[in-house]
């Protein structure tokens, strides 16, 4: 699952994963969010916009992830609550104050921690680092 953070930056990630084999979900709340998970989707027969889905929904995905890839929001930290691995991309957030806890989870921090900074090529350098806890 990969959740919100700049589009474009997302959509590279997604271009960078296609030989993985990773299936992606991208989950929304408001109509804004489903617009822009069908701008992400578009054009990668591997990445799955899932439904509206109340929050047991989408933590019921969650569990049944094999591993997670978010900025600093609530899904990271439910994420976290399931003990599912979970790389979490931060930018000027200090993850040590309010980080998610529990087990496998990764903190990809953004150089100089701008968020614009972090590319799609350095996160998925990170999930191949760290592929061994997911």
């Amino acid at each position: 699952m990969i959740n919100t953070g700049r589009k474009e930056h997302w959509r590279e990630l997604i271009g960078l994963l296609a030989d993985s084999g990773i299936r992606i979900k991208l989950p929304w709340g408001a109509p804004h969010e489903e617009e822009r998970a069908k701008r992400l989707a578009e054009g990668f027969a591997y990445v799955e916009v899932l439904p509206k889905m109340s929050l047991e929904g989408v933590a019921r995905v969650l569990a049944g992830a094999k591993f997670v890839v978010s900025v600093d929001t609530g899904l990271s930290h439910l994420t976290a609550a399931l003990d599912r691995p979970n790389i979490t991309v931060y930018g000027p957030t200090d993850p040590g104050l309010i980080g998610g806890y529990g087990k496998n989870q990764m903190v990809c921090r953004a150089p100089g921690n701008e968020l614009s900074q972090l590319t799609a090529n350095a996160v998925k350098r990170f999930i191949e680092e760290n592929a061994a806890m997911i």
